[in-house]
C-alpha cells in the first residue's frame, strides 16, 4: 500500500494563509523519495478560493497525486470528490470503497451543472 503524506496548502477555516514559498515542493520531493503519495486537500480553498489559482497547491508549483474536493463543487449540496493518477485509482480500485452519499445522482447532476457553470463563466 502507499504511504501518505496530506497537504492542506491554505488552513481554510482561519483563513486563506499561504505557506512559505517552496515549502510543500521540499516536503513532496521528500515524501516521494521515500515511495509516499501526497494528498492535496482543496475542500476549504479549491475551486479558486484563493484569489490567484484555481487550486491551491499551484500557489507551490506542486501537482499532488491525489486531490481530495467538496464544498464548492456541490454548491450546498453533500459531494466530494477525490482526483489521482489511474496507478493509484487501480490500486484503490482492489479495495472497497464507502462514502455515506455514494451514488447520489441528484448531487452528482448538481456538480456537474456547477462544473458547467464554471467552465462558461471561466471562473
Amino acid at each position: 500500500m502507499f504511504k501518505t503524506f496530506k497537504s492542506e496548502i491554505h488552513n481554510g477555516v482561519g483563513g486563506a494563509v499561504e505557506l512559505a514559498p517552496g515549502y510543500f515542493k521540499l516536503v513532496y520531493d521528500i515524501v516521494h523519495k521515500v515511495g509516499g503519495v501526497c494528498i492535496g486537500d482543496e475542500v476549504q480553498i479549491g475551486f479558486g478560493r484563493t484569489g490567484s489559482h484555481y487550486w491551491g497547491f499551484e500557489t507551490q508549483g506542486i501537482v499532488p497525486d491525489i486531490v481530495t474536493m467538496a464544498k464548492r463543487i456541490g454548491n450546498g449540496l453533500p459531494l466530494g470528490v477525490v482526483v489521482t493518477t489511474p496507478e493509484i485509482a487501480s490500486v484503490l480500485a482492489q479495495k472497497i470503497q464507502f462514502n455515506t452519499f455514494g451514488g447520489n445522482h441528484v448531487c452528482f447532476v448538481g456538480g456537474l451543472a456547477v462544473l458547467r457553470v464554471i467552465v462558461k463563466e471561466k471562473r
